[in-house]
């Protein structure tokens, strides 16, 4: 079963759960059949959790604050890294506490298996910007990436999309957009509108392919991170038609069927996560 359609929630209205290891987490969105998820994860000061098994998904991390360790490697503010399933790695600790964001991978999946799947570690603040080859169509937004991993086989990509202020058109309408692949990203900093509200700092959103969204604007910028599975590439799909431009749009999430009535309160403020 895929994962459903969220687009989207602000993750401070989740609760936080206690894991048996001691830290906390938020699940953002899983599969119900599979591994595949997204969760907020918050390590308390002190703790050591692990090594994984060999029988454990592939995890991808981002460090949203704090600091850790993954297998004795620092991992500072806005880290990344992928274990791969079976390597045989994975011991995380943490001495002040830290909040990471973490994408799990299916069980099932083969691209996530150590030898064909390489173990990842970055510090994303030394790495360059990119801003070649972006859709003409989203030249208003101007935006940078840099891009954090790409899956064997195509099979996804994980990467940082930023855009600068006063990202607005001088066009009253934009076409919509869609994908061949889903699509998944989280807020870490700015505002962006969108047709469901506008997406403040921790807005997260799943989209499976062919869902038709946008347009998108952002008046402050914006920065987030974002993956495409089933994709090493996002190809966007435009429309024909035309639609205005979304700023001042109240919210008005798409949800799975049994969410959380608190998840869905709009935000006046937006505290970190």
């Amino acid at each position: 079963m895929p994962r459903p359609h969220i687009e989207f929630i602000q993750t401070q209205n989740v609760d936080w759960r206690t894991r048996p290891d001691g830290a906390l987490e938020k699940l953002l969105s899983h599969d119900p059949l599979s591994t595949d998820a997204t969760l907020i994860v918050r390590l308390p000061p002190g703790i050591v959790s692990g090594p994984r098994t060999a029988g454990e998904p592939a995890f991808e991390y981002f460090v949203l604050d704090g600091d850790a360790e993954l297998d004795g490697l620092a991992c500072a503010r806005h880290a990344y890294g992928f274990v791969p399933q079976g390597s045989g790695s994975g011991v995380i600790s943490s001495e002040h506490g830290a909040t990471l964001l973490v994408f799990r991978h299916a069980l099932d999946d083969p691209n996530t298996l150590s030898g064909r799947a390489e173990a990842i570690a970055i510090d994303t603040a030394r790495m360059p910007w990119d801003t070649s080859t972006y859709d003409p169509k989203l030249g208003h937004l101007r935006l940078a990436r840099k891009v954090l991993r790409l899956g064997p086989n195509d099979s996804g990509r994980t990467f940082l999309l930023t855009g600068l202020p006063h990202g607005v058109p001088k066009e009253s309408h934009l076409p919509t957009e869609a994908h061949h692949h889903c699509e998944e990203a989280f807020m870490l900093q700015g505002e962006m509108w969108a047709p469901e509200g506008r997406m403040r700092q921790g807005a997260y959103f799943f989209r499976p392919p062919g869902i038709v969204h946008g347009p998108h604007v952002s008046e402050t910028g914006f920065l987030q991170i974002m993956r495409s599975p089933g994709s090493n590439r996002v190809v966007n799909q435009w429309s024909d038609d035309l639609q205005p431009l979304p700023i001042g749009a109240a919210y008005a999430p798409v949800v799975p069927e049994g969410t959380p009535a608190a998840w869905l309160r709009p935000l006046e403020d937006a505290p970190a996560y």
